[in-house]
């Protein structure tokens, strides 16, 4: 009986990844972490929220597995008060269910929320008759990816709010404060000190090129994105951004991540070591980490060692990683050693973030104290000067 499920589960994923390689679609990237909020998709189609997502697919798997069927559970969902917005979709989806198609093939027509990779998982799920723990897996991962950037949002709002608000207030008193007390002081014919003059010469900058400042960072957003569609740039840029000093391992670890917590689900889901990593590779944001998980792929399918492979590439993955995957060939446990390095990497990534709160929140706080006391120092040291000259 279990031969025969592992045959299933083997023939589910070869028909998954034949078709994925027939009609080959962009996948979303799993965990992306320039893109943290969510908008509308191609098409016009709505893309769900990351609670709106887990909320259909845990409540999916509860109704499929108490013996509602699924067009019913989609109409059920269909009238959820919290669902209203996404309504017309899962209405659609059910429409394609009663008419004969395949659960992963309807999903597939909403590209901008059902990736690649997920709508494969839920084929895979469909041949082995697993659809409603396969739905659970999804639902749970997908709720960790969440819980993680949300925790990362959290913490780095008040240090991004602190230079917003902080950046307003010394722009608005160089701009408009100073030059009020310039023509005070010009008017009383009082000398200036160094440190005024010089904030008066920011300040008139400021008010002169600012625009021009803003246009130019601008264009540079823009250049950078055109640059980013040729993919030898692209590869550079991400390769570059992994070496940097302090953010360049904490995006690594991201990176990885991204590529555990995809290669974890296929490979609970049936998928070889080799399927699984070509499609996990395309959830990976980063290209330089990608080429490595294609090489990984090569590698694999020419017969080599994971673990060795992963170390060969010790620049693009930690070394824990390959000692975890090390035990996990020794003892035939590989999935569940990707649910460790998982859980290790989502620990490393929540303590380095605490890190560099807890190291730029003091030095924000210090430096925007420093820059607004010099500012105030500036007007009123002439001030002085006036009142004796009065005397």
């Amino acid at each position: 009986m279990r031969r025969a499920r592992k045959a299933s589960l083997a023939n589910a994923a070869a028909i998954s990844v034949g078709t994925a390689i027939a009609a080959p679609r962009p996948a979303k990237k799993a965990t992306d972490w320039r893109a943290f909020f969510t908008g509308t998709g191609k098409a016009g189609q709505n893309k769900l929220k990351d609670r709106d997502l887990v909320f259909i697919l845990r409540n999916l798997s509860t109704l499929t597995q108490s013996g509602v069927s699924l067009p019913k559970a989609l109409a059920t969902l269909a009238e959820e008060k919290a669902l209203e917005k996404h309504r017309n979709m899962l209405h659609t989806i059910r429409r394609h269910l009663e008419s004969g198609e395949t659960f992963s093939s309807a999903l597939a027509r909403f590209g901008a929320t059902f990736d690649t990779v997920m709508v494969n998982q839920i084929k895979v799920g469909e041949h082995s008759g697993t659809l409603s723990d396969t739905l659970v897996t999804i639902a749970r991962h997908c709720e960790d990816s969440h819980r993680l950037r949300s925790e990362i949002i959290k913490k780095l709002a008040y240090p991004i709010l602190l230079v917003v608000m902080g950046s307003a207030v010394i722009a608005f008193l160089l701009t408009y404060v100073i030059p009020v007390f310039k023509k005070t002081y010009d008017d009383a014919h009082v000398a200036l000190p160094f440190i005024t003059k010089f904030l008066i010469m920011v300040g008139d900058f400021a008010k002169g090129c600012g625009l021009y400042v803003l246009a130019l960072a601008t264009a540079s957003v823009f250049v950078v994105r055109q640059l980013r569609k040729r993919p030898d740039i692209a590869f550079k840029m991400d390769a570059s951004l992994l070496r940097m000093p302090v953010f360049g391992n904490w995006l690594r670890d991201v990176a990885v991540l991204q590529l555990m917590e995809v290669l974890g689900s296929l490979m609970e889901a049936g998928y070889n070591l080799a399927e699984a990593l070509g499609e996990a590779g395309q959830a990976v944001g980063n290209r330089a980490i990608r080429q490595s998980v294609r090489d990984l792929q090569n590698a694999i399918r020419r017969g080599e060692k994971f673990s060795r492979e992963l170390e060969s590439h010790g620049d693009m993955f930690p070394p824990i990683v390959s000692q975890l995957v090390i035990v996990g060939e020794q003892t035939g446990t590989l999935t569940r050693a990707t649910s460790h390095i998982r859980d290790h990497l989502q620990r490393e990534i929540e303590r380095k973030t605490n890190i560099f709160v807890a190291t730029i929140e003091p030095t924000l706080t210090i430096s925007l104290a420093a820059a607004i006391a010099a500012i105030l120092m500036a007007i009123y040291l002439p001030m002085f000067d006036m009142v004796n000259t009065i005397k």
